[in-house]
């Protein structure tokens, strides 16, 4: 049965729903901190909870992923995130809310495995890229994710009712979204069976790879985590203009995101990856030396857009090299997301030794390294291409 375009947007409304359900989560940690009377340090260590989970489950979802194939992981998945994702919301305490994260963390990596690996898949057979729009959909989906949660909060919805609701259509609506998805998986391979690892790391052939992802996340990360701060502590800015560099980066990753496979398509990716990484490095100097505001502002703006395809451009690269792409992804995952967890709190660090204008200015470091690396991005198709289950040989794009 050939693939359609319908199967890219099943996939696209996939990562619309899964960022929605996470967006909403963050709306009410405000909620929850206010509930458990929790201090700013103490909240920032039960946060680590997610990523410490969903890193560690990517030590294994890469195996899960190819022994279940990309459809069957995205309906597991689905239920294994969202199933403990209003656990947090009931949490009576600090330990219980960090034990509740890394559940919630740990049900992610099948999911951001799966979700990944089928985008490549359809791309593959479709002939034509559509990674960067389904993470495209994703930044909308926190765009809406978190509309939404600011809506319940504002109406007075506690976060135990909300969050509930919001697992209950995720879960219906991932799973009708993954049932209709076509069940893609690697053709036969000739000779000996290759067995796949259970735990997996990088391959020396995706280590450059995985540190050009991991500095454009580690950039975006502290983006996200500072930008607002950065504004309040050295411009003296008060909300909502405080906001304002967080929705302007947020705003033109979205549209990088989304614009990102017709640039891919039209320039190819190493450029395109070039491009973006050497704006994502305008964008971070533009920041540090502002004087005003709205040029902090421009300079999110900016890196926005530079960080927006990296990664998308990364797993579409790491899919297509030799191995199991779920396993390749990830091991791709594993070191980029990390950036995630280490980069916010390395700037904060710094920030609170020297400033954070010096904080931020160390982000060209990660940003200037994956502008370096961006000739990794080059996609790899000679050696594989997808199937449908019922085995049809899917085109190499």
């Amino acid at each position: 049965m050939p693939v359609t375009f319908a199967a890219a947007r099943l996939i696209m409304a996939s990562f619309f729903v899964y960022s929605g359900s996470t967006a909403n989560w963050m709306i009410r940690i405000p909620d929850i901190q206010t509930k458990l009377g929790l201090d700013p340090a103490t909240l920032a260590l039960c946060l680590l909870g997610m990523p410490v989970g969903l890193v560690t489950s990517m030590l294994f979802s890469g195996a899960l992923v190819d022994w279940l194939g990309a459809r069957r992981a995205i309906q597991v998945g689905f239920v294994a995130m969202m199933v403990p994702l209003a656990l947090p919301a009931f949490a009576p305490n600090a330990p219980l809310l960090f034990v509740a994260l890394v559940i919630v963390g740990l049900g992610m990596g099948p999911l951001e495995v799966g979700l990944n690996v089928m985008a490549d898949r359809i791309g593959g057979a479709l002939g034509r890229t559509v990674m960067s729009r389904c993470h495209g959909f994703w930044s909308l989906g926190v765009m809406a994710g978190g509309a939404t949660g600011s809506a319940a909060a504002t109406f007075g919805i506690g976060p135990e009712p909300h969050m509930l609701v919001v697992v209950a259509a995720v879960i219906v609506l991932g799973e009708l979204f993954a049932i209709m998805l076509p069940d893609m998986r690697d053709p036969p391979r000739a000779g000996p069976k290759e067995k796949t690892p259970v735990f997996v790391l990088p391959s020396r052939s995706l280590v450059a790879l995985c540190f050009f992802a991991f500095g454009m996340l580690v950039v975006e990360g502290a983006i996200i985590d500072w930008s607002a701060i950065y504004l309040r502590d050295d411009f003296g800015a008060v909300p909502p203009v405080t906001g304002y560099a967080l929705t302007a980066f947020a705003a033109v990753m979205a549209a990088g995101r989304l614009g990102g496979d017709w640039m891919s398509t039209r320039f190819g990716p190493v450029a395109t990856a070039r491009l973006c990484s050497a704006v994502a490095v305008a964008g971070v100097a533009a920041m540090v030396a502002s004087p005003y505001v709205w040029l902090v502002v421009a300079g999110a703006a900016a890196t926005g857009f530079g960080v927006s395809v990296a990664f998308p451009l990364a797993v579409s690269s790491a899919a297509s090299r030799e191995g199991r792409p779920g396993v390749n992804v990830a091991a791709l995952s594993i070191l980029s997301f990390s950036g995630f967890l280490i980069g916010p709190p390395v700037i904060g660090f710094v920030a609170h030794f020297s400033g954070f204008r010096f904080g931020l200015a160390t982000l060209l470091i990660p940003a200037v390294a994956s502008l370096l690396l961006a000739g990794e991005v080059r996609v790899r198709r000679a050696a594989r291409t997808g199937t449908l289950a019922g085995g049809a040989a899917a085109p190499a794009r």
